[in-house]
């Protein structure tokens, strides 16, 4: 996969994508295997915005029990269902446990009788999943094997607890990246770093945009006989840039979101929930460390100015060690802050309210033509939505759409016949080279594609070395992320690429190796290595 800004420019595309975040990806993925020709960009990596951010779990919609919503809930299963048919690599069942108490809305019995209903509604939930992947029924826990699965939580007052399974994504990052590489092996042409400046018109409707390379400044027209805006934050100021003068009729307020990855090992492999001011909170283990969440607050400025302060973050620790008193989480233990947007309800109220659903807006009913907007709220619907998207895309260009088979067709590294078999297989190490937790490692990041990096490793038997003592990726990964998956500014192959940098800054021999990598592939002035180590730290520092 390499950006080919020339095939961008001198071709006509059904549809150009803009944002690739994992709303965008999955309707360019959508859209090129119904046969449509596709156009993907994104002004910055390819999910590098709020997608990044995710809680990395997929969630089967447990609490839309508590509004009575069955229908919301039944997506949540079918969407969980898809996720992990179609990447059954990198999706994996994940239990979580959370106390009860006396009180009516949370006595044991109570909760019992919710997730009993829960089980029975989700019934289908493993329908088509390979059995390493099916998600047992829901349990009732006494109070001492409670506390023992939840030991951060205080005893007071717990009655027992209950224990589901939801799923948790082992990189939240290569999910999207697939969807971009599934789309490009459709036909569609990718490139990260190309931002939309304004749309062109032909015969009263919108035929395309101008875009600008942001690595060049190369300025390009993309023509398309429809544009989809998949913005995420940026829908509302894109919608303005397309259209000057208009009033687009979608959401403007937006809400903050905030997870924290804190130096707190986890004792068990489940997810925790604690009770804090009302909010239901979690910890999840990632990679031998806790992931806490989530904060919202309401957010008042350009999604370009999107930051924590240290108040924000003291104020989510106080929560955190509210709900998980005996996890006693300071500043310090924090390795990473995951911030994003999520649109939020026009109100005046000073607290947050969530859009409840994802939206699709046909433009033609505000005398635009041309132009689709596609407005996500959570990861795990994406895929559905992104359907609607496209079938609003087909509408526009009078065309009856294909049935949809994305919630049934693996993504590129999804190709798993039996989960348990291939990773048996994989991991069966006969050369010592790379060893056998690297081959886990590597089957889990890349699935079927795996072999490509074995193969790789071969030919260069250096790049089997890691980055450092203390950071277990290979040279190879680092390499593999530049020549075949767009890589173009370390933090792309740090955090996204590969999971150097999913739990923590990565040590500066670590950062230095893979910035070396980059610099034999791209070109790069020792300048210029040392200007892309500092935007990596960057990411990483924490407000203090």
């Amino acid at each position: 996969m390499q950006r080919d800004l020339r095939r961008l420019a001198d071709t006509k595309f059904d549809v150009v994508v803009v944002g690739a975040g994992i709303y965008g990806t999955t309707a360019a993925w959508d859209a090129a295997l119904r046969g449509l020709s596709v156009a993907l960009i994104d002004r910055g990596d390819f999910g590098s915005g709020t997608s990044f951010n995710s809680a990395k779990t997929v969630h089967g919609g447990v609490r839309m029990l508590q509004s009575g919503n069955i229908s919301g809930l039944r997506q949540f299963v079918r969407e969980r269902r898809a996720l992990t048919r179609i990447a059954p690599h990198l999706i994996h069942p994940m239990p979580f446990v959370i106390p009860t108490y006396q009180s009516f809305s949370r006595h044991r019995w109570f909760m019992r009788i919710g997730f009993g209903l829960n089980d029975l509604l989700a019934s289908d939930r493993n329908e088509g999943l390979d059995p390493a992947n099916h998600l047992p029924h829901s349990q009732l826990l006494s109070q001492s094997e409670c506390l023992r699965l939840n030991p951060f939580i205080d005893p007071n007052g717990v009655t027992g607890g209950i224990k589901w399974f939801d799923c948790q994504m082992h990189n939240s990052d290569r999910v999207n990246l697939s969807f971009v590489l599934s789309a490009e092996a459709k036909g569609a042409a990718v490139a990260n770093y190309v931002e939309c400046t304004g749309a062109t018109r032909s015969a009263g409707r919108i035929s395309g945009i101008t875009a600008r390379d942001r690595l060049t400044g190369e300025h390009l027209d993309i023509r398309a006989r429809v544009v989809l805006n998949a913005a995420g934050p940026w829908a509302h100021s894109l919608l303005t840039a397309l259209v000057p003068g208009t009033k687009p009729a979608l959401p403007r307020r937006l809400s903050k979101a905030m997870n924290l990855i804190l130096a707190k090992p986890m004792t068990h492999q489940h997810a925790v929930g604690g009770q804090s001011n009302s909010r239901l909170l979690f910890l999840a283990p990632w990679r031998g460390f806790t992931l806490a969440g989530t904060s919202h607050s309401s957010f008042e400025s350009s999604p370009d100015m999107l930051g924590v302060t240290q108040t924000e973050v003291e104020a989510f620790l106080q929560d955190i060690n509210s709900a998980f008193p005996g996890l006693r989480a300071e500043l310090p233990d924090i390795r990473l802050i995951h911030r994003g947007l999520l649109p939020s309800h026009e109100d005046n109220s000073s607290g947050v309210t969530l859009l409840k659903k994802s939206a699709v807006h046909d433009h033609r009913q505000d005398g635009l033509p041309g132009l689709v907007s596609l407005l996500g709220v959570r990861y795990t619907t994406a895929r559905h939505t992104a359907q609607q998207a496209v079938d609003t895309v087909f509408s526009m260009l009078d065309i009856a759409p294909p049935l949809c088979q994305t919630h049934n067709t693996p993504v590129v590294g999804g190709m798993l016949h039996d989960v348990r078999a291939f990773f048996e297989e994989a991991t069966h190490n006969t050369l010592n080279t790379p060893d056998h937790a690297t081959r886990g490692r590597l089957a889990r990041t890349y699935g079927s594609t795996h072999t490509t990096l074995l193969n790789n490793i071969q030919a260069t038997p250096s790049d089997h070395e890691p980055l450092s003592t203390d950071c277990d990726i290979t040279r190879a990964e680092v390499r593999h992320a530049v020549k075949a998956e767009m890589a173009v500014h370390l933090p792309d192959a740090i955090l996204r690429r590969t999971e150097a940098g999913s739990a923590g800054q990565p040590d500066d021999t670590a950062l230095r190796a893979a910035a070396d990598i980059m610099a034999q592939e791209l070109k790069w002035s020792a300048e210029r290595i040392e200007s892309e180590i500092k935007d990596t730290k960057s990411v990483y520092q924490i407000p203090l």
